[in-house]
């Protein structure tokens, strides 16, 4: 009589190029790896053409062998009060100057509302002394995902940018 083990296939598992996208690579060198290095995990199921890594096991060869992409942090969030109890918070806040406007975008929750189409909203954010904005246009673009992208857009002033 012959025991076998049998391995439960993992919750999450990772094709060639899942792994990729996390090292910043492609398939094949994903793929290549997997051919070099002996300490490469084992496939835990799908094809020989299209095998499945365990998540957790290719998470650490990835770190292991400094692999993986260390994306710059991002920046604290900005703190947006629009008046009347409404604050909201940015995540990722960008402000800059384009030939007399000031924009400042950054990503909002799903749920949160802010006035449409323009707005006065005073502006908290790290590194920037504090500041209101009495007219900025605002834009909102949702790219189908959870994450919706604010756009404020106003004139460039000393005087109206900065109280």
């Amino acid at each position: 009589m012959s025991t076998s083990t049998v391995r439960e296939q993992p919750d999450t598992t990772l094709t060639l190029s899942a792994i990729g996208r996390r090292a910043g690579v492609g398939r094949a060198a994903v793929a290549n790896w997997r051919r070099v290095h002996a300490d490469f995990p084992p496939a835990v199921g799908g094809t020989e053409e299209s095998p499945q890594f365990e998540e957790a096991d290719a998470d650490a060869w990835l770190h292991a062998h400094g692999k993986v992409l260390s994306p710059e942090p991002l920046p604290p969030s900005a703190r947006l009060d629009f008046g009347g109890g409404r604050v909201v918070t940015l995540h990722a806040p960008h402000l800059q100057d384009r030939e007399g406007w000031r924009e400042l975008g950054g990503y909002l929750d799903p749920e949160v509302t802010v006035p449409w189409p323009t707005a006065t909203v005073r502006v908290e954010l790290a590194d920037v002394e504090p500041f209101a904005v009495a007219r900025a246009d605002v834009d909102l673009t949702s790219y189908g995902m959870p994450w919706r992208y604010l756009r404020l857009t106003w004139r460039a002033s000393p005087t109206a940018d900065h109280g």
